[in-house]
């Protein structure tokens, strides 16, 4: 007698747009959110977009590193199986001021994304690095900033909510890579921001034990990803430094925050939040308290058993041949 299956994947209808934008040729955490968010059978990601680094970045020294972001995550995704996500190579340097846009291919795919009217699904933005294309795209079309929801990761710790970790420095990593598009964003725009600050992104710590027992059985994915923070690891060896047995994957509260939100009432319910005036970013890298700021959410606690639990099984699972995704044309979603 066979059983039927009471609850699989045939349940699950897409309930999100996804544009994942971040710097993929860097630091390798955004290889496994990218990958997660793929294989994920309740979000349509419509575009990938490869964000660029700081100049003479010590993950990549190149001069084009937007461009060598869109090679990986085209990697990344063939591993996925999903050849079918446009992947697009945003701009290779950040904006010159506040008012002038970088009209790129990457602005233009999250404006075409937002202005759609033929879907009610929500749009997400998420960005686990540099905000170029996001604050060109505002630039452009000022419209968006109500017709989607930005989730970033980065920034410095709000003061009223936590202290730097030691040795932190004023101009957070990500901001760091276009300070000048975090202005247009948090200063000038009307964006919806979920925000993901330093103090909360580097909770999200996985320990080499467990990556090596889950992640490296995994098939092709799984020893790519882990052979990848591997790569890194020996990179600050070499360097003088250690990261001991974890490696932070500061990036996948990307995908916590969208796909694993609740059933009822969707919303990244097993995290907690504040909402604050959003405040201004100073060209330190500081904020500057702005009571008259838009309302902006501020993550204070994120849910890494979940977070982490899906990670695992999804590439174990895509790794054992398990059909999570269909064509993108279904009309109720992805089935296996």
């Amino acid at each position: 007698m066979t059983l039927k299956p009471v609850w699989d994947v045939s349940t699950i209808n897409t309930r999100q747009r996804i544009i994942s934008d971040n710097d993929y040729s860097g630091d390798p955490d955004g290889l496994l959110q990218l990958a997660q968010h793929l294989l994920s059978p309740s979000v349509t990601v419509t575009h990938v977009i490869g964000s660029h680094l700081k100049g003479f970045d010590g993950f990549n020294p190149g001069t084009e590193t937007a461009d060598d972001a869109a090679k990986i995550a085209r990697h990344v995704a063939a591993l996925c199986d999903r050849t079918d996500v446009p992947v697009i190579a945003g701009s290779n340097t950040g904006l010159v001021n506040r008012t002038t846009p970088i009209d790129n291919a990457a602005s233009r795919a999250i404006i075409d994304e937002a202005m759609r009217t033929d879907t009610e699904l929500p749009l997400y933005v998420v960005c686990g690095a540099g905000l170029t294309a996001i604050a060109s795209a505002w630039l452009l079309e000022p419209k968006i900033g109500k017709r989607l929801t930005l989730v970033w990761i980065g920034g410095h710790e709000h003061d009223s909510l936590a202290s730097p970790p030691p040795g932190g420095t004023d101009m957070e990593y990500n901001l760091g890579i276009d300070p000048i598009a975090g202005q247009v964003v948090f200063n000038d725009s009307d964006i919806n921001i979920w925000h993901v600050p330093r103090d909360m992104y580097r909770t999200v710590i996985a320990s080499r034990a467990e990556m090596h027992q889950r992640l490296l059985p995994s098939g092709e994915l799984g020893r790519y990803l882990y052979s990848e923070l591997g790569r890194v690891s020996e990179m600050a060896v070499k360097a003088g430094l250690s990261f001991g047995e974890v490696y932070i994957l500061g990036d996948s509260p990307l995908v916590l925050l969208t796909v694993l939100q609740s059933s009822f009432e969707p919303d990244a319910a097993s995290s907690e939040s504040v909402i604050l005036p959003c405040p201004n970013i100073l060209d330190s890298g500081l904020y500057e308290l702005n009571p008259n700021g838009r309302p902006i959410r501020v993550f204070t606690r994120l849910d890494n058993r979940a977070l982490l639990e899906d990670l695992y099984a999804k590439i174990a699972m895509h790794a054992a041949g398990a059909k999570w995704l269909l064509a993108m044309k279904h009309p109720q979603g992805y089935r296996w």
